[in-house]
């Protein structure tokens, strides 16, 4: 299984603080670093709570745009 990257998860978010710029809705949890790379240290394990977003794809081409 390939690294789960925390900018494709749904429950990735950056936040407004300096020190702490990356967080986690699923864990609860802000760090330094990516939550991908603390959950990893912290357990040894994959993020098991990684769901990739989905996609808007519902753009119709009608007509000429400008």
């Amino acid at each position: 299984m390939e690294k789960n990257n925390c900018n494709k998860c749904l429950h990735f978010y950056v936040t407004y603080k300096r020190d702490f710029p990356y967080g986690c809705r699923a864990f609860g949890m802000i760090s330094k670093n990516y939550p991908y790379s603390e959950i990893k240290k912290v357990s040894g394990t994959n993020c098991a709570l990684f769901s990739s977003k989905e996609k808007n794809v519902k753009i119709k081409l009608k007509g000429r745009i400008a």
